[in-house]
């Protein structure tokens, strides 16, 4: 008997649910994975995204030889190159792992439907699915907090060990390099990233040691005090379950509770927005507030000097900059300035909030289409549980509370490196001669602010209550 176990987004051998099933259940199995044509074609995919893919998948290769085993890669579309594999290998069951968007859904059933061979998904990238959690009514839930509550209330499986297996022999193909695949390394990124399963393995244990300080520290992004697992979770070289193990076992070991259980229920949010996201797919297209659906956003062509200001981090307001620079330069922006530059984006800058989805789609190492989709509509107002409308970052005072230093500011805008203190935050406000002394002219080398904060906050909350009224 041989099966398929059919990777795609879990970069790893360890606690890969669909490699266990497959070799519980079959004495042969094929670890298969199919470089979709399909995808890299309908796709917004960006270098920092595609380049931790890659990466990760050649890790993988080498692990399964480490082991013993083979890795069958194939470039085409899923269905036409698993049907070969089931011919060549005779292959009686294919195994994969759930995934949640409305592509992935799309391309399994196909597979599901038109393969002559039982198809079987399991569950693996999270804790709990689609309707394990629902309400007392039996519906999704659309409030994270009652859904946290029960999340946390569940008994949660540990890793598991992959049974021993034999691989039977058939062609692979090589891993095409990036440069084939179409993308460039964008001039002013830096790479800092260390993909794959032993990169992932590092991360986690040089974030357990500093778990317990998440919730103190976890606001500040001068801080080295979060995780940066998103990109690791996102391609699965770790998973939930043993990063949650980690957390566990940091609090065993002394680790600051409140700490532990903050950075746990990041994870309860990761699970809620996959089960928003299965549950309601619509809301990669369209607001899940329907009322907000009739608002009329500015694209990004009918406001191209903002939408340009707000992605090259020329805004005038250096916290904003000071974030989507960082986005530029890492392909990772720290969560804080997540939400405010994209409340910025919309209550300020009224930019469509599907051309800023589609940016930091491009842009984001760690971009996934629930989180990504349930971040931009909290912020924006329109989401499940989101942010009130009349409820604003002030961009001011999210950087004086956040960054009082300036420490990140300065780091990721260097024209005001030598700005003072007292003018960090607002350098529009220094006078000619500290301008000078500080080698920073405003206009020239760091633009006024181009919007004023406080008159678009107003007509945002205005546009809003037309439609709520």
């Amino acid at each position: 008997m041989t099966a398929i176990a059919w990777i795609r987004r879990e970069m790893r051998i360890e606690d890969n649910t669909a490699l266990i099933e497959a070799a519980k259940e079959h004495r042969e199995v094929v670890p298969f994975y199919v470089i979709d044509e399909e995808l890299f074609r309908k796709k917004e995919l960006g270098y920092p995204r595609v380049k931790f893919w890659h990466d990760s998948l050649l890790e993988l290769e080498e692990m399964f030889e480490d082991r013993g085993w083979d890795l069958v890669v194939r470039k085409g579309k899923p269905l036409e190159e698993i049907e070969k594999v089931v011919e060549e290998a005779g292959v009686d069951e294919v195994f994969y792992n759930t995934d949640y968007t409305p592509y992935a859904r799309e391309r399994d059933e196909k597979v599901e439907k038109e393969l002559e061979i039982p198809v079987r998904g399991v569950k693996d990238l999270v804790m709990f699915e689609k309707e394990e959690i629902t309400t007392n009514q039996n519906s999704p839930y659309k409030v994270y907090s009652y859904y946290r509550d029960k999340w946390f209330e569940r008994e949660k499986p540990g890793p598991r060990e992959v049974p021993e297996f034999q691989t039977p022999v058939i062609g692979s193909h090589e891993i095409p390099d990036l440069e084939s695949l179409g993308f460039e390394r964008p001039e002013r990124l830096g790479w800092i990233w260390n993909p794959g399963r032993k990169g992932g393995s590092e991360r986690l244990e040089s974030f357990r040691e500093k778990i317990g300080y998440y919730e103190k520290k976890r606001d500040y992004p001068a801080e080295d005090a979060t995780s940066k697992l998103s990109p690791h979770l996102k391609f699965g070289t770790v998973s939930i379950r043993e990063v949650f193990q980690a957390a566990e076992e940091a609090r065993k070991g002394g680790a600051d509770e409140e700490g532990v259980r903050t950075w746990e229920e990041e994870l309860a949010w990761r699970d809620f927005y996959f089960q928003v996201l299965w549950n309601w797919p619509e809301t990669v297209e369209e607001a899940f507030l329907q009322k907000y659906r009739g608002l009329e956003w500015n694209s990004k062509e009918e406001a191209k000097r903002r939408w340009k200001s707000w992605v090259e981090g020329r805004t005038g307001y250096p916290f904003i900059d000071a974030g989507m620079r960082q986005l530029e330069r890492t392909g990772w922006m720290h969560n804080r300035l997540r939400m405010v530059v994209t409340s910025f984006a919309c209550k300020d800058l009224w930019l469509d909030w599907q051309d800023v989805h589609d940016y930091f789609s491009r842009n984001f190492v760690d971009a996934e289409v629930s989180a990504m989709v349930g971040g931009i509509q909290w912020a924006y107002s329109i989401g499940t549980d989101a942010q009130p409308y009349f409820r604003v970052f002030n961009p001011w005072t999210q950087g004086e509370d956040y960054d009082p230093e300036g420490e990140f500011i300065r780091e990721q805008v260097p024209e005001l490196e030598e700005v003072p203190d007292e003018y960090i935050h607002r350098p529009y406000e220094m006078p000619e001669e500290v301008q000078k002394d500080s080698g920073c002219i405003i206009g020239e080398d760091y633009p006024e602010p181009i919007v004023d904060h406080q008159g678009q906050k107003d007509k945002a909350v205005e546009k809003f209550e037309e439609l709520t009224n």
